[in-house]
């Protein structure tokens, strides 16, 4: 019996690792970029909460944009407006009513867990509370390094040139889960880093 319900729960992390995301943000006036700002995954969805009772759109700028998207003009509080971005690119994004509320969304291809490989490098010790340790296991010529927060917000970058190992501090980050991209020429490796 316990054997069928380890194998049940494998089954389910397996799909729960393949499926897309779905990100929240409120919408309010003077809420800008960063916060306002994402970098998602193809096939990800975000949806704006009305967070005051003024009226707000939530539009993608015209001259800045891969994908288009509006809201209309909604008012009141609690209101919600939901996209699925299926463009690769740069989103920048505006609300029609008030020029202080703007923000981007980065649709990337491959960001999701289901990308996760378990070669190009390795990183110790996870968990951790001070700092992670990068081994690579082949010297990276030229490259980035990108950690993003469970929102999808990168909250670390860094060029690689001629690394072998790469020491990076953690202990002013906040707590849990989070996503180390290493991307170099067209390969890309993502593993999860938990903080602690």
């Amino acid at each position: 019996m316990k054997s069928k319900l380890l194998l049940l729960a494998c089954i389910f992390s397996a799909m729960a690792l393949h499926a897309q995301t779905t990100y929240h943000l409120n919408w309010e006036t003077g809420f800008n970029s960063p916060e306002s700002d994402l970098t998602i995954d193809v096939g990800d969805t975000v949806i704006w909460t009305w967070t005051d009772d003024l009226p707000h759109t939530v539009e993608n700028d015209p001259d800045n944009s891969v994908e288009p998207f509006e809201s209309g003009f909604l008012t009141g509080l609690g209101q919600t407006f939901m996209h699925t971005f299926t463009v690769i690119g740069v989103n920048d994004y505006i609300c029609g009513v008030h020029s202080n509320m703007y923000g981007t969304i980065t649709v990337e291809e491959g960001l999701g867990v289901n990308t996760i490989n378990a070669s190009t490098f390795n990183m110790y010790p996870n968990p951790t509370s001070s700092y992670f340790k990068m081994a690579f296991t082949n010297t990276l010529t030229q490259g980035t390094i990108t950690v993003y927060n469970l929102l999808g917000k990168p909250v670390f970058n860094q060029d690689i040139h001629a690394n072998k190992t790469l020491d990076i501090p953690v202990s002013a980050w906040a707590k849990g889960m989070y996503l180390v991209k290493v991307s170099s020429n067209a390969d890309t490796t993502i593993k999860r880093l938990v903080i602690q």
